[in-house]
């Protein structure tokens, strides 16, 4: 109930503090507004996603779920057997917000991202079709749950995603040594404070000031919300964004330090 709470609570200041198009007078956040946040251009891609979300949406096969961060509290138990529909309806990222990380790398297109959080594959896939020519490395704790995914990368002909399997703490270090500087880091992984801020600084090594992070759910606890403001505070961060659901971060040396809240 507590977290319900939170939730709300949050929701409301997120309501109160969030600013209109009218309020944004830098020109790099404009562009973010207009041409990520905004864009209602219907992509062919969402049309293939949206099928294979409908077909997993009716898979009642059953494969053991691990689930290592805070949202294994929606499948109780360290390990149990679940359905891949329902691991779609409760983990999987929602068309609003895969849509958004697909616009992200269509007008950035950076050429290296990491993932942490696979689940079923379908963010990835979002993130893959924005742009084929990108290379994707993307981290799953759980074993069953990447194979499906690797089963759906498949199916959508993605030949750039690759999956590491094992835990963050383990495999992160090992991913970014592997990789040139990333351009865009998506955590969608644990949602605790500590293991998030460890994650943000580990990656914080490798940037460039081209480098993109996005946060999800940064508001799904109060634990969260407390990594996001550190994160705002961090000395290396120029610009962040908070549309409630996610939380982008900018390093551009040309941006000044501002911190938005914006509509979404």
């Amino acid at each position: 109930m507590s977290r319900q709470v939170d939730i709300i609570v949050g929701f409301l200041k997120y309501s109160l503090r969030s600013q209109s198009k009218y309020r944004i007078h830098s020109p790099f956040v404009f562009d973010f507004y207009k041409n990520v946040l905004k864009d209602t251009h219907s992509y062919p891609q969402y049309r293939t996603i949206n099928r294979l979300r409908k077909e997993l949406e009716n898979v009642s096969r059953f494969i053991k779920r691990k689930d290592l961060g805070a949202r294994s509290k929606d499948f109780p138990g360290d390990q149990r057997f679940v359905r891949v529909r329902d691991i779609v309806h409760r983990a999987s990222v929602s068309q609003k917000k895969g849509e958004l990380l697909f616009r992200l790398v269509k007008r950035y297109t950076p050429g290296n991202i990491l993932e942490l959080g696979t689940s079923l594959g379908i963010s990835s896939i979002y993130l893959g079709l924005a742009s084929p020519e990108s290379c994707i490395v993307t981290i799953e704790g759980c074993i069953d749950s990447a194979n499906v995914a690797q089963e759906n990368f498949d199916r959508a002909g993605l030949k750039n995603v690759h999956i590491i399997t094992g835990n963050f703490e383990d495999k992160l270090a090992g991913a970014l040594d592997e990789m040139p500087a990333p351009d865009l880091v998506f955590f969608d992984g644990n949602h605790k404070m500590k293991p998030t801020l460890a994650y943000f600084e580990e990656c914080l090594q490798h940037i460039h000031p081209g480098t993109v992070f996005v946060f999800d759910d940064i508001h799904w606890s109060r634990g969260m919300e407390e990594a996001w403001k550190v994160i705002c505070r961090h000395p290396k961060v120029k610009v962040t964004i908070d549309i409630y659901q996610m939380g982008f971060v900018f390093f551009r040396e040309e941006l000044s330090k501002e911190d938005f809240i914006l509509r979404f």
